[in-house]
């Protein structure tokens, strides 16, 4: 079982943190390099609050898992050639 509690742990199972302003109806992605540079790694995420850039509304946060990778199989079917 994983347990991600602060930024720090967030970033070290490679998970995302995904910012979603209501007022502004946009998305976006916490700089988590950065708030560990900034020596935020052990903030709690539910005690972490978030302003949207452009209008400054507190942000609803969605923690995401990280994209898996393919097994380098090909996960479509190609086009065929026009004749």
């Amino acid at each position: 079982m994983i347990s991600v509690k602060t930024i720090a742990d967030i970033c070290s199972e490679n998970y995302v943190l995904g910012l979603y302003c209501m007022r502004c109806d946009r998305w976006g992605e916490a700089d988590l390099q950065q708030l560990l540079r900034c020596g935020k790694g052990e903030q709690l995420l539910f005690r972490s609050r978030f302003r949207c850039q452009e209008c400054g509304q507190v942000v609803d946060k969605q923690l995401r898992p990280p994209v898996p990778t393919p097994g380098g199989s090909i996960g479509y079917i190609r086009p065929i050639p026009a004749v």
